[in-house]
């Protein structure tokens, strides 16, 4: 069986979704290799050439540097200059840009977009499938589709689409893996395509026109059990454990990720344990909250410790729960490590920021959302400003970085609530490493767009998002001027922004902390 993570997002660390599920069909018996065509895609268009020359300063400087550029990321020297970084990523960002117009495309070292397909419609993605040979990965994907299968031209390929901008990419794949390897089963799985089940999107037998034989949403061990059991002679019948087990990132030792260090991704749990803020995808989509328990994920990073050296562990969990931040605490991984946490008060402990940091936290990612407590309340984040100011001196006390997330326009903000969060920010800017600042998209299938009189941002079936008239007139364009002037002008802010990574944004951020 073949595993496929598709072109179309950043790649500074090898995909866990299949390597999970690698790790899991080999110990039931299975024989599969992963495939990561998100770093080797961006590799092939690092090296492609383009018949005519570029007329601009820039792109021509750009091309000449561009595998310094590559290189650059990879070395620990570069982050410690932020302008060399910065500069390295622009340079390969706009090598990409020039490489992939031809194909009416711009790939990016984060996305990947088309000048006359949105991934928002099934028909452009059906589209992009019937007219692979026009895919600016065509060439990379026809060379080692045909070298993967060429001892098994009928193997099951599975190919996980996790970001919105791998879906134009990823049914490319598809439509090559028909035309050219009609005898290979396809099944389509991953973050996405499980939105699109849940929010009901696409329907259970949807198969694209006949272009893929099962999506796959969900959890993929199960989903890949009933799949693979019910194949001619298939018998996993008692072979091997049925629950997760170990990621194995094997297949990915070649790769040459845009990180200076060896980062392994690892995830304690899928789903969010709080459940309850207002408006997130997650309540939306009705995910079930599933966690390991504390001794298994102990034993499964002492594991990924001994086999694979990582020089830093990426925790992937929409939240890593206070069980697993203690077992962090009392058993440290044996590398630097961050992932996103909640304001929870076992971080209000001075102490226990202290032995996390002792542990290898390198950086917390935290949702602040709002710094006006109304906000926070009528979201259903269950957080309190003063103990989130206590959180942040923990976290600051104890050398450990945050990276804030904050979101404007909300139903319940006005411009007088986006204020106050401005001036939360700006006050306790010097415990503050980086920022994420995001304009509020209402999921399309959240109980509250219809009250809000929900109308489409796009045109397009497969949409997770709507645009809303917002009850205090707080809309798009106000929030984005208001983003532009109040916000970025303040200069306490304008400072983390600045010193923000662009592109990886907190992938990078935790090799800026202490430089």
């Amino acid at each position: 069986m073949l595993l496929i993570y598709p072109p179309g997002a950043r790649s500074p660390e090898p995909p866990l979704g299949i390597a999970r599920l690698a790790g899991y069909l080999r110990s039931r018996g299975r024989s599969v290799r992963c495939l990561d065509f998100c770093q080797e895609g961006l590799e092939y268009l690092l090296e492609a050439e383009r018949a005519d020359p570029p007329e601009d300063t820039w792109t021509r400087g750009a091309l000449r540097r561009r595998r310094g550029a590559a290189e650059a990321l990879r070395s620990p020297g570069t982050y410690a200059n932020f302008d060399r970084y910065v500069r390295a990523v622009r340079d390969l960002n706009r090598s990409l840009k020039f490489v992939s117009e031809p194909f009416g495309a711009e790939a990016g070292l984060a996305d990947y977009r088309d000048a006359n397909r949105s991934p928002l419609r099934r028909a452009d993605l059906v589209a992009a499938a019937a007219e692979h040979r026009s895919s600016v990965f065509y060439g990379f994907f026809s060379r080692r589709l045909a070298a993967e299968l060429a001892e098994d031209p009928e193997a099951t390929v599975g190919v996980s689409i996790v970001f919105l901008s791998q879906a134009l990419p990823a049914f490319a794949l598809v439509g090559l893996l028909r035309a050219e390897h009609p005898r290979t089963r396809i099944l389509l799985g991953g973050g996405l395509v499980t939105s699109w089940r849940s929010l009901g999107l696409l329907g259970g037998d949807e198969t694209f026109d006949g272009l893929v034989d099962a999506l796959l949403p969900g959890p993929g061990e199960p989903a890949l059990d009933a799949e693979l059991e019910a194949e001619p002679g298939a018998d996993l019948a008692g072979a091997g454990p049925r629950g997760p087990v170990c990621p194995e990132f094997g297949d990915f030792d070649t790769l040459r990720y845009f990180s200076p260090t060896r980062i392994t991704p690892y995830n304690f749990s899928t789903g969010c344990p709080w459940r309850r803020c207002g408006f997130c995808p997650e309540t939306a989509e009705g995910s079930a909250y599933r966690g390991l328990p504390a001794a298994r994920a102990n034993a499964d990073l002492a594991e990924l410790g001994r086999r694979f050296s990582p020089g830093l562990f990426h925790f992937t969990d929409n939240e890593i729960a206070p069980l697993h931040l203690r077992a962090l605490a009392e058993n440290p991984p044996g590398a630097p490590w961050y992932g996103f946490a909640r304001f929870s008060s076992v971080l209000a402990d001075p102490a226990f920021c202290r032995r996390l940091a002792d542990s290898g936290c390198r950086m917390l990612q935290l949702g602040l959302e709002s710094g006006d407590q109304a906000v926070l309340d009528a979201l259903g984040k269950g957080t309190r400003l003063e103990e989130i100011d206590r959180i942040l001196e923990a976290l600051a006390g104890a050398g450990i970085g945050t990276y804030l997330y904050v979101l404007f326009g909300t139903p319940a903000e006005s411009r007088d609530a986006a204020l106050r969060t401005r001036d939360f920010i700006a006050g306790r800017a010097a415990k503050i490493d980086f920022l994420n600042v995001a304009v509020f998209n209402m999921p399309a299938t959240s109980p509250e767009a219809a009250r809000h009189g929900a109308r489409a941002f796009y045109e397009g079936d497969l949409s997770l998002y709507c645009e809303f008239s917002h009850p205090a007139g707080w809309n798009r364009d106000e929030v984005r001027s208001f983003l532009r002037g109040d916000f970025e002008s303040s200069a306490p802010i304008a400072a983390i922004l600045r010193r923000t990574p662009p592109v990886f944004t907190s992938s990078h951020a935790p090799f800026f902390l202490g430089a």
